[in-house]
């Protein structure tokens, strides 16, 4: 089977929270915002619950604390405050989760974070200090820095390629603003149905916050095969 994953818990209005909640049954695994760039309490506690009622892994999408550009901008801060951040953001729905009876099993960088961390040692080491406080899996780009330092401090790594979302050569995304950065329901369908024939990876992620989320995934599942609800398999080693 083949794990399909999605970042949640990020929206600001109704439309947002509307598709976030069609997705919630289509997928095996959530990386939910924590504060850093979206998330409050009441969102996290949401989808802790839904998580919990649909058997849906729960998983942490904390960010450079930087709500204004939602975490998309590269941020200037100290290593040591980073970290800090880092922990006070897993922590928060760590704590949220546990209350309403799921368990926190990854974190994966969200954003300006996760794209830093794929061709920085510097920024992937703070992500691993976090996460190893936590004692769970860091999902990230098989052929990233994050990945490799993780895997050097014996922190497991889920191997995330997008279904959603163009490569570069290297196998970093194409930032947003330039073209072929989004797909379109078609070509991510192709895209999906390439990595499972042809990848080795462990969960195939779309985002929430990109129109037509909901019919992307539906198409993709459809492309894949996909009898169920709950699915799982293997991305490219330069993807993600």
């Amino acid at each position: 089977m083949i794990e399909l994953s999605a970042d949640l818990g990020e929206a600001s209005d109704d439309r947002g929270r509307e598709v976030e909640r069609a997705i919630w049954p289509l997928i095996g695994a959530a990386n939910v915002a924590c504060g850093g760039h979206a998330g409050d309490e009441n969102s996290m506690r949401e989808a802790a619950r839904t998580a919990a009622r649909l058997g849906v892994i729960f998983g942490a999408h904390p960010s450079y604390p930087d709500r204004a550009n939602f975490g998309r901008k590269t941020m200037s801060i100290d290593r040591d405050a980073l970290v800090a951040s880092l922990v006070e953001q897993i922590e928060a729905l760590r704590a949220i989760g546990a209350a309403e009876g799921v368990t926190l099993q990854r974190v994966k960088a969200h954003g300006a974070l996760y794209n830093d961390a794929h061709r920085d040692p510097a920024v992937a080491n703070a992500i691993v200090e976090a996460v190893r406080r936590f004692g769970v899996a860091i999902v990230a780009i098989d052929s990233s820095q994050i990945a490799a330092v993780a895997r050097k401090a014996g922190v497991p790594v889920i191997r995330e390629v997008f279904g959603d979302r163009g490569y570069r050569p290297d196998g970093s995304l194409i930032p947003r603003s330039e073209p072929g950065a989004l797909l379109s329901i078609e070509e991510a369908a192709g895209q999906a149905a390439r990595f499972a024939t042809a990848s080795d990876f462990d969960t195939l992620c779309i985002h929430a916050d990109m129109e037509g989320a909901v019919e992307r995934l539906v198409a993709i599942r459809k492309r894949i095969l996909l009898p169920h609800r709950r699915v799982g398999k293997k991305v490219p080693r330069s993807g993600g």
